[in-house]
């Protein structure tokens, strides 16, 4: 940078100049900016190579992508036919008319039928089927068969071949057969077809008359079959009847009458087995009376009766009962009324003995009258031989009823085979009557070819532009992808999105265009010195006030443009009115010192070699003033010493507000580790391109000289780049025109303004 373009760069900013010129409007987050980032400004070599690989895969595609003519015929199957009976291994044809039809589409693909058109291919001669439509030449399918199968092919590939491309399907709920065969050769397929049709016809077309006797034939046949099974069953029905010696043919009704004797059988045994609880109670209840031991009742032990039993033999009883309980009720009044020895209570007393007596004597002929009649057989003994006869009893009546459900069992399966049967031969009989009414139509044939095959003007299937396209977008998709992998890998800085995500480059200051393009544009000019400014007041918000700074610009390798960095922020703190200086300390480079035309002006080299500071500073502008390298060639960076350059830096401290000091690359010179130790702050710049591998070294390496590292500056950076971090706030035309000195009244605020409508300050 000369002189003159350094004060040209110097000159104060007038706001009013910019009114009126457009600048893009600060850049939002975008997704792109990862596609950016990638490609690296690498959008013209990808255009060119999807250019270049684009057209190549869309002649490949369309040269190879596959087309498929085809030749398609229909056969009709007569479906007048239905199923007769449920299908059987005799009857699977005729039963099932869609199995029918599956099965003649396969025979379609069968070896016997392409065998057949191999053979007739070879003999040159066309099969006798009658697929042929009007106006077909048999011989000229059989003439382009020929052609394909001249070429070497022997008969087993010929029929591979057919069988490959051949398909016969059979369309749902339909009763025709499509016979479709599709090649890349648009002439074969409709060869093809028709011919498998007519090898078809001649092998499987039907003889209609030997078709319709072979029908009444097997019908009439099963028909006799099922007579026969009928009088079978008939005769196994009588056969089981007989064998069960049943009293009624009718199985309900003995049925009911053996379950009317178990359930008479099982009500004596209640009965029975409530009479011997009762034996048992009262025979335990008179060995408790009498103090005996209570052992196993024996056999004899009789049923003690009631006295309602006793009094159904005697009905006195009861009368002689209540006379005696009357008399006791008039005793128990007559002791309330008379003395004991009253003769009233003596007669009471001799009637009621006289009554009980009676009673007693009276229970007892109605006792012996009980046992000698209904009690004789109600002994323990009497009892339990009953129910050991009842139960064998009610055992045989069971068995009789297994019996009766076992035959009725077999009778239910038997009848049921009879109404099936008979159901079937009502079936049978009714399809004679139909084959009878459909002779005519039948005897016409089943299978017929209601359209062959023909030329189609137009391929099946050709996906040629399709694939086309595709290849056109997969050449220009390859090459983005090529250069989006090869921008991953890539280490190289290009964008500030790539700095901002690398964690090992450290903190983020800001971005510097390429200044020998700026030129007299006032909006770059604009542009470039806002960068600058921000990043000089991120650096001014890290760093500690006090009595000077000493800032060092250095960059990962040499080129990068930190003197330019260096330069630009000298400007900026002069700008801003700090009394800066600029120290050239890159021994090697002196690109500071060139800049400025002091390559030849005492410098650095001397002061250190002098060990004070005389008048080597020079004055560059208004607050600005530079320490060239030197001009002493005896003094190299070899014979820096730490504590001189850092007497120095104190120094200039004392002199200067701001110290910047040029240096050479941290990982590349000699000079950058001294220059970074005597400073307080240190700022790396990298060039826009330039490979990012080394800046995590370069930080370590400033880090361990225990300087500031202040953060990472992308120099010679992108105009979207510069935008999006140095854009600036422009002023209303409104304001423009005040300034201006136009009459332009100010709109007042909304919430200022009172309801009649004057503006008041709040």
């Amino acid at each position: 940078m000369s002189e003159q373009d350094l004060n040209t760069s110097l000159e104060p900013y007038n706001p009013a100049n910019s009114v009126g010129t457009t600048d893009a409007p600060p850049a939002a987050a975008n997704p792109l900016h990862l596609v950016q980032d990638r490609l690296q400004n690498r959008w013209k070599w990808v255009v060119l190579a999807g250019l270049i690989l684009g057209p190549s895969l869309a002649l490949t595609a369309y040269r190879f992508a596959p087309v498929k003519w085809a030749g398609i015929g229909y056969v009709q199957i007569d479906s007048q036919l239905k199923p007769l009976v449920d299908a059987t291994v005799d009857t699977a044809r005729l039963d099932d008319f869609s199995s029918f039809v599956s099965a003649r589409a396969t025979l379609m693909r069968s070896d016997r039928v392409l065998e057949s058109v191999v053979r007739s291919t070879r003999s040159g001669t066309p099969p006798t089927g009658a697929s042929t439509v009007a106006g077909r030449d048999a011989q000229d399918d059989i003439r382009i068969l020929q052609q394909v199968f001249g070429q070497g092919m022997d008969d087993a590939d010929a029929v591979a071949f057919l069988r490959e491309g051949l398909t016969a399907v059979v369309p749902r709920g339909s009763s025709f057969i499509e016979v479709r065969f599709e090649s890349s050769n648009p002439v074969l397929p409709s060869a093809v077809v028709n011919l498998v049709l007519d090898s078809f016809m001649e092998i499987y077309g039907p003889d209609a008359e030997t078709e319709y006797t072979e029908q009444m034939a097997k019908i009439r046949g099963l028909a006799t079959q099922v007579r026969l099974r009928l009088e079978r069953f008939e005769e196994e029905r009588t056969a089981v009847l007989k064998d069960a010696d049943f009293f009624s043919p009718d199985l309900s009704v003995v049925l009911d009458a053996r379950q009317e004797r178990v359930q008479q059988l099982d009500s004596r045994l209640d009965a029975i087995t409530a009479l011997q609880k009762k034996i048992e109670r009262q025979y335990r209840d008179r060995m408790i009376a009498a103090s005996l031991p209570v052992n196993e009742i024996p056999p004899t032990t009789m049923l003690e009766p009631t006295n309602y039993e006793l009094e159904q033999l005697d009905p006195r009883l009861a009368e002689i009962r209540r006379t005696v309980e009357d008399q006791r009720v008039l005793l128990d009044l007559a002791k309330k009324k008379y003395k004991p020895s009253h003769p009233a209570l003596e007669k009471i007393a001799v009637e009621i003995s006289g009554k009980e007596s009676l009673l007693v004597s009276a229970r007892g002929g109605a006792l012996q009258s009980w046992r000698e009649g209904v009690g004789s057989t109600q002994s323990y003994g009497a009892l339990s031989r009953e129910r050991d006869d009842l139960l064998t009893d009610r055992a045989a009546v069971r068995q009789g009823i297994e019996r009766v459900n076992q035959v009725g069992i077999q009778l239910v399966k038997i009848d049921r085979s009879i109404a099936s049967e008979q159901a079937e031969l009502v079936r049978i009989n009714d399809r004679l009557r139909e084959l009878d009414r459909e002779a005519d139509s039948i005897r016409r044939g089943r299978v017929t070819v209601v359209e062959g095959a023909s030329r189609r003007g137009s391929p099946e299937s050709d996906k040629r532009v399709q694939l086309a396209a595709v290849g056109f977008a997969g050449g220009f998709i390859l090459a983005f992808g090529a250069f989006f992998i090869l921008g991953s890998v890539d280490p190289r800085a290009y964008r500030v999105s790539q700095l901002q995500k690398d964690s090992k480059a450290g903190r983020w200051l800001g971005v510097v265009p390429d200044m020998s393009a700026v030129g007299q544009d006032p909006a770059a000019r604009e542009l470039a010195s806002n960068c600058v400014h921000r990043i000089r007041n991120k650096i001014e918000a890290r760093r500690q006030q006090g009595n000077g700074y000493a800032l060092m610009v250095t960059s990962p390798f040499q080129g990068d443009g930190k003197t330019t960095v260096a330069v630009a922020l000298a400007w900026s703190y002069a700008e801003s009115g700090h009394k800066t200086v600029l120290v050239d300390c890159d021994f090697i480079g002196r690109s500071l010192s060139h800049q400025f035309k002091k390559l030849h002006a005492p410098g650095v080299c001397e002061v250190l070699r002098r060990g004070n500071l005389a008048n080597e500073v020079a004055d560059i502008g208004e607050n600005l003033s530079i320490l060239p390298v030197g001009a002493d060639v005896s003094f190299s960076a070899s014979n820096l010493q730490i504590g001189a350059l850092r007497r120095l830096m104190r120094t200039l401290r004392e002199q200067y507000e701001i110290v910047i000091v040029d240096s050479g690359p941290v990982t590349a010179s000699v000079e950058a580790i001294p220059v970074a130790s005597s400073c307080d702050g240190a700022v790396l710049a990298i060039r826009h391109g330039r490979s990012r591998s080394r800046l995590p070294e370069a930080v370590s390496e400033l880090t361990d000289t225990g300087v500031e590292y202040l953060g990472l500056v992308l120099n010679y950076a992108d105009v979207d780049d510069c935008r999006r971090y140095g854009s600036i706030s422009k002023m209303s035309a409104e304001v423009a025109r005040a300034l201006g000195g136009e009459h332009a009244s100010a709109t007042p605020h909304p919430l200022l303004t009172d309801r009649a409508g004057t503006g008041r300050a709040s």
